[in-house]
This record gives structure tokens, sequence and C-alpha cells, in this order.
């Protein structure tokens, strides 16, 4: 696959990834105002089921799909009535529990909002198979266009909502409209059509490697969800809500750098599973060019949240500050644990991801259990800890089949973690100068952004040498 087609396709993911992201962005701070953290609170707990759900229901099927080396109608079709017929069971599982649920939270209105989220549950399961084949064709434009006008469309949609009193309904509508109508355009837009065909011989070769896969990614949800659960029960949904918003803008980047990254990088990576000495080249550039971009957004974020939150979000946030702080660092090791985590999955070894998955859950799960006690600051500060343990765990299996070990990949990484640590000095800084708040935050992004790009100019960092190339080519 020759390198420009991999670039074109990454650029328009990226596209669709902060086109659509950067729409709900603005839409978000617009609700953010509008809303109050209680509401964000009550979502961030109907997320956990959901996310749950859609771990049986998207996960193994979609990464099957893209891993495979030959696929066929009969394997897209297969796989989404699969995915249905367990939406399905998911969704009748959900709308059953959802008074004992809300019972658990003591709050009574859940129920019929589980009931109602629950609806994405289908949209999900549809959008999964899509997804894995426009990965598979990296016809990510189609993908970009759909993502774009749904973002805008369902944007607006909530944002009426909220005004009009809407309260938690408008997030949960805007929800629904983006996901049902990016599944009604996309299948517009690419030339795969649904057949009624169901084999039984696709079922089993995706589900032979797409349990390992689903399960790795149902402890990886019930880690991440265990936080939500713990801090609305324990502490109260306003704190909550403090720290979804917290998580949201490191979230937002990171989440979407690496998705872009990743969505690229498997199916090419898979293509190259007998070929090690190839794919520890694809791996280094994938590497390089996510942290590039992730480490200085997630050090910058943190540098400069408190004067984020004021601007952007207002006031009514403002004790959001330390979380979005913290959980930007944690986030910012993240290109690392994703790339590696990749690297396992186009070798096929899924068997071995699952057990990794399991010992580092366990690590996880015990350094909640140590610092719940302490409070919601002393459970991220533990994030922090395992972001940095979890390193040498995900980078092994590199090591052992491509040859690419921790000290290789922090050697690789040393100039942008180099320029990132300097840009995050330099926005501390500038953080003193006297001015206000709105014309202190824009020297902040300035200085920070010139000083990383300067630097890494001055080193003559691998990843922005190569960006800048791919750049004149495109030109």
């Amino acid at each position: 696959m020759k390198t420009h087609s991999i670039f074109k396709a990454t650029a328009w993911k990226i596209l669709e990834k902060f086109g659509s992201k950067g729409i709900q962005f603005i839409i978000q701070i617009i609700l953010a105002r509008i809303l109050v953290p209680d509401d964000y609170g009550i979502v961030a707990i109907l997320t956990v089921f959901i996310s749950l759900s859609n771990v049986f229901i998207q996960n193994g099927f979609s990464t099957s799909l893209i891993q495979k080396k030959e696929t066929t109608q009969a394997d897209f079709c297969t796989a989404l009535f699969t995915s249905m017929g367990i939406a399905a069971l998911f969704y009748i599982i959900l709308f059953a529990a959802s008074p004992f649920i809300a019972s658990f939270y003591a709050m009574e209105e859940l129920s019929v909002y589980l009931r109602v989220q629950s609806l994405l549950l289908f949209a999900g399961s549809f959008n999964s198979v899509q997804y894995a084949y426009v990965s598979r064709k990296l016809n990510f434009r189609a993908y970009t266009i759909a993502t774009l006008i749904a973002s805008f469309i369902s944007g607006a949609a909530g944002i009426f909502f909220a005004i009009k009193g809407f309260g938690v309904w408008s997030l949960i509508f805007q929800q629904l409209i983006a996901n049902y109508l990016a599944v009604v355009i996309l299948y517009m837009l690419v030339e795969w059509r649904l057949q009624l065909i169901f084999s039984i011989e696709s079922l089993k070769t995706l589900f032979s490697y797409g349990w390992k896969i689903l399960g790795s990614s149902l402890i990886n949800s019930l880690y991440a969800s265990m936080y939500n659960l713990i801090i609305g029960k324990i502490y109260t949904k306003e704190m909550l809500g403090l720290y979804s918003r917290g998580q949201q803008f490191p979230l937002l980047i990171t989440d979407n750098l690496n998705e872009t990254v990743q969505s690229v990088t498997l199916p090419v990576l898979s293509q190259m599973q007998d070929d090690a000495a190839g794919m520890k080249r694809r791996m280094k550039r994938a590497l390089t060019l996510n942290a590039f971009v992730v480490f200085p957004a997630m050090l910058g974020l943190s540098a400069i949240s408190h004067e984020f939150i004021l601007v952007v979000l207002g006031e009514k946030w403002l004790a959001a500050v330390p979380y979005m702080m913290l959980l930007s660092l944690v986030y910012s090791m993240y290109p690392i644990h994703t790339m590696n985590i990749q690297c396992m999955k186009a070798l096929g070894r899924s068997d071995l991801f699952l057990k990794l998955e399991i010992i580092k859950k366990i690590l996880e799960i015990t350094m909640v259990v140590i610092t719940v006690r302490f409070g919601l600051t002393a459970m991220i500060f533990g994030q922090i800890v395992l972001s940095f343990v979890g390193i040498p765990i995900n980078v092994w299996p590199a090591k052992k089949f491509i040859g690419y070990g921790v000290r290789e990949q922090l050697k690789d990484l040393f100039p942008t973690m180099i320029a990132g640590g300097v840009m995050y000095g330099a926005v501390k800084l500038a953080a003193l100068i006297p001015v206000g708040l709105l014309i202190k935050l824009i020297l902040e992004v300035v200085i920070g952004a010139g000083v990383y790009v300067g630097l890494s100019f001055l080193l003559r960092n691998d990843a922005m040498m190569y960006l800048l190339d791919q750049w004149k080519e495109i030109k």
C-alpha cells in the first residue's frame, strides 16, 4: 500500500474526526453554558451502561472484519445481523433493569432516560459494520461527510432543546439524532449494501478472533466505567459532572487522534503480518506522528486548564480545573499504549492482548481500591502512575515479535518529549503575564505552539520532517 494513499486516508480521517468533533466542541461549549453539572452527571451514568453494552455489540466483529486478510459479502452481512441481534438482547435487558438502576442511584428519572438512550445500541451495531467496510477500503471521505452533516444537525437540535428547557433530554436527543443520521447518510454514500445472507462459517471465523478482542474491550470498558459508577454512587452527580467535563476535552483530543491513526494503521499493519521489518517501520512512523500531536496537546491543555475552563465553560465549572489538569497528563501517554495494542491486533494475537489486559486491569483495580478512600484527586493520581506502569507491559509484544522495545520507542519519542517539556514551562511562564483572562489564554496557546514547533524544527524531529515532506507532495 502506497505511503501517499495512507497519508491521504489519514488526512480524511483527521478531517472527519476534528471536523465533527470541532462542531461538537462548539456545541458542547454552548450546552455547558446552558445546562448544569447535574445534567452531565446523569448522562455520564447513562453512558456507562450504553458503553458496556456496545462492547458486546460492536468491538469483536468490527475489529475482526478489519483484521481479516480477505472478506466477503457474507462476512459483513453475518456480522451485521449478529450485532443487531445482540443489540436487541441488550436493549431488552437495559429496558427491564432500568428501574433497578434508578433505585440504586436514588434517581427515579434515570429509568426513562436509560430506556430512551438505549436506542443508541441499534445505530451503533449498524455503524460498526459500516466503519469496518470503509476502514478496509481506506474510504474515509464518505465517513467524513456523513459524520460532519450528522454532527451539525444533531448539535443544532441539542441547542434548541436545551434553550427550550429540556435539560438532560437535550443531551440524549442530540446523541440519538447524531448516530441514526450518520448511519443513514453513510449508507447512501458507500457502495456496500446489506443482503439477506447469514453464514455460520463466517460467524465462526469472525468469532474465533473477535471474542478475545471483545473480552479485552469488556475489561477496558468495565474499568473505564468503574470511575463513573463509583463517583456517581459514593460522591455526587454534580462531582461526576465536573469529572466528566474535566475528562471531556483531553479525551476529545486523544480519542480522535488515536482513532484516526488506528483506523488507518490496523488495516495497513494487518496486511504486513508476515513482514516484521516492514511492520516495525510502519509502526514507528505511526507512533511518532501520533505522539508528535498528542503529547504537546495534552501537556498544553494541562498547563492552560484554569484559563481554559473559565473562558470556555464559565465560572460554574471552575471546580473541574484540577481534574482536567491531571487527566491531561494521564492521556499524554496514550499514543504509546494504543499503537502497541494495534501491533498486537494486527499480528492476530488477540489471545495475548486479552492476557495482558487482564494483568493491567488487576493492577488498575488494586489502585482504585487503594486510592478511592482518599478522594477523587487521589484516584486520578493513581491513573497517572498506572499510565507509566502500563508502558512496558504493552510494549513487550512489539519487542518480541518485531524487535521494537521500550528503549527504542522512547528514543524515537525523545525529541517530542523534550520539545513538549520546554513548551510546558514556556506556557507556565506566559501565565504570569498580567493581562486579561482571554488575552492570557491566547498568549499561552500562541507562545506554547511557537516554542514547540520551533524547537521541533531545531531538533529535526523526524515526525515534523515527515509531515513537511508530505505537505510538499500534496501541494
